[in-house]
């Protein structure tokens, strides 16, 4: 028996325009400052935006074929409409995604970037 609902495409809903842009130019920034200047060409960070969450990527050369990125997975942002609220999510096994215990839901997406770059329980980088 589910004692949670399924959602469909009908229950979630898109990020509101101006807190898109704004998550976009704070992933934005934040992406660009992840990568030490020896490392450029060889890692980096990009993020897609699907409905009301953002998922982060870590870009790695793949070393069987230099030409190609291998993409991972490091870290989701959900949006709650009802609260105008950030949840963090780390990766777990089988592709589901957790939520993170160890900071608040936020109203803002900058104070949940700051606990990702600190990751003081190793949840998100290596």
């Amino acid at each position: 028996m589910c004692l949670l609902p399924t959602l469909t495409r009908e229950h979630i809903m898109a990020l509101p325009e101006l807190i898109r842009r704004t998550a976009e130019k704070l992933l934005t920034r934040f992406c660009a400052q992840r990568v030490p200047s020896l490392e450029r060409g060889q890692l980096g960070f990009s993020f897609k935006v699907r409905e009301d969450s953002i998922t982060l990527f870590e870009e790695r050369l793949d070393p069987s074929d230099p030409v190609q990125f291998c993409l991972s997975p490091v870290a989701q942002f959900r949006f709650n409409h009802d609260l105008q609220q950030w949840t963090l999510h780390y990766p777990g096994s089988n592709n589901r995604w957790h939520f993170y215990l160890n900071v608040a839901p936020s109203l803002d997406l900058g104070k949940l970037l700051q606990h990702l770059e600190q990751d003081p329980l190793n949840q998100f980088w290596d």
